[in-house]
């Protein structure tokens, strides 16, 4: 039986123009996500601390939408649908790639 070559996979160091274009794609995917996940946040929590009565008060939870403040639909259904898009990017991202494959 023959010795299998080993494979080294890098994520910060591709070797291969393959691995460099899933890197590329998995480091996008991942900007849109800490962007979603970490500044929609903060932007609502930033909003608050203008408040004079220090309740956090502001454009987001005077607004309402379906029925329920802004902040908790941003948070609640929001960020849980920019998920469900950030899968459809990454999956219209890889047929871009695998489309450009030599084949």
């Amino acid at each position: 039986m023959a010795a299998k070559e080993r494979v080294y996979v890098n994520f910060f160091r591709p070797s291969s123009a393959n691995m460099k274009a899933e890197a590329r794609i998995a480091g996008i995917v991942i900007l849109f996500w800490a962007l979603l996940s970490y500044l929609l946040p903060l932007c609502i929590f930033l909003a608050g601390m203008s408040d004079p009565a220090g309740m956090g008060e502001s454009f987001f939870t005077r607004t309402r939408f379906l029925g329920f403040p802004l902040h908790y639909w941003l948070i609640a259904q929001g960020c849980t649908i920019g998920y469900i898009l950030l899968c459809k990017l990454y999956c219209l991202l890889w047929d871009r790639k695998v489309s450009r494959l030599p084949r």
